[in-house]
């Protein structure tokens, strides 16, 4: 049965006026407000942003004014200067919103993208089946597949879900956002010279890697992984069953999501070169019918994720040659 809108509450978090820090296509977050009220008539919007943003004549139903915890520090580069990420600021603006709603269903979004459809709904209530390892939430929770890759650097990787976009029901979104603040990482004097990071000398686990891990720790603590390409068969095989049994992934035209200037059109995370490292909705069903349902049969446009398998047997090779070969001189100094 199609969820009600009236079971529904949108928590849009984040800046409403661009940062110093953080660039926003001018006027978003009313074009955001105002897809909701398209898309979702009688559904709850809770704006959940920061003291002192301008939300005079923004049309929301209730309001969340956050301190701001301000970045925090995941990096310091060669040179001692920290590198600084909003981590700790997207945690408090989306579960200080959560813990407001009173429907029955929550979505997590952000208040630079918006909706298109409610497509989000059919998806949510479509995969009925579970499978019975690494099964932490209630239903399912609809998430966006931009940035959630199969691949990083040419290199496969694990644990790397989208942060933008959470649909399913309340407690279960505020579930995967519940998790205790980043700490900022402690510079080191006695590695002065060299960049301090989370598995130095590999890469550093990326963003929506640490948060989808922080999510996944408050139910298993053995979840994790030591750096960006931190893989194995079996680190693959509980990443894949992770996503196929506590999520749906689909593009963003598949949920009904509309993404900022800066991840759509002619950007770099919009290219062919991004879309085929990306866990896709026929990827993601794939990952369902191994896991979860047998018999399930594989629905959507066959013709364009051939293009995209194509795409990846022509381009990731020499990708992957060049990855081994940057993580080389990097491992080796």
């Amino acid at each position: 049965m199609m969820i009600d809108n009236t079971d529904i509450s949108v928590v849009v978090q984040g800046p409403v006026q661009a940062l110093a820090d953080r660039a926003m296509d001018e006027g978003i977050t009313v074009r955001v407000l105002k897809s909701i009220r398209q898309h979702l008539p009688g559904a709850t919007i809770i704006l959940s942003t920061w003291e002192g943003q301008p939300v005079e004549g923004l049309d929301y139903d209730e309001l969340v004014l956050n301190q701001d915890p301000g970045p925090n520090i995941n990096r310091y580069k060669a040179d001692g200067q920290p590198d600084k990420v909003n981590n700790n600021r997207q945690i408090v603006s989306t579960i200080n919103g959560l813990k407001q709603v009173k429907t029955k269903y929550a979505m997590k979004l952000r208040s630079d993208n918006f909706l298109t459809s409610d497509n989000f709904k059919r998806l949510q209530q479509g995969f009925p089946k579970r499978g019975e390892q690494y099964r932490f939430l209630k239903e399912r929770v609809v998430v966006n597949n931009t940035f959630t890759r199969e691949y990083a650097k040419g290199l496969p990787v694990v644990f790397h879900a989208c942060d933008f976009f959470y649909f399913g029901l309340t407690e279960d979104v505020i579930a995967l956002w519940d998790f205790p603040l980043f700490q900022d990482l402690v510079y080191d004097p006695s590695k002065a010279g060299i960049e301090q990071h989370d598995g130095y000398p590999y890469y550093m686990p990326d963003c929506t890697q640490r948060l989808w891990l922080a999510a996944l720790q408050q139910f298993d603590s053995s979840i994790g992984i030591k750096h960006l390409h931190d893989y194995s068969s079996e680190l693959r095989r509980v990443s894949d069953y992770c996503y196929a049994n506590n999520l749906v992934v689909g593009e963003p035209e598949v949920i009904g999501l509309g993404l900022n200037t800066k991840f759509s059109g002619n950007e770099r995370a919009n290219r062919t070169g991004s879309l085929i490292t990306y866990l896709h909705h026929l990827g993601w069903q794939r990952l369902y019918r191994r896991y979860c349902d047998p018999n399930w049969k594989i629905q959507g446009d066959l013709q364009d994720w051939l293009r995209i398998t194509s795409l990846r047997a022509l381009l990731l090779p020499p990708k992957w040659l060049e990855g081994r070969g940057r993580l080389f001189k990097k491992v080796r100094g």
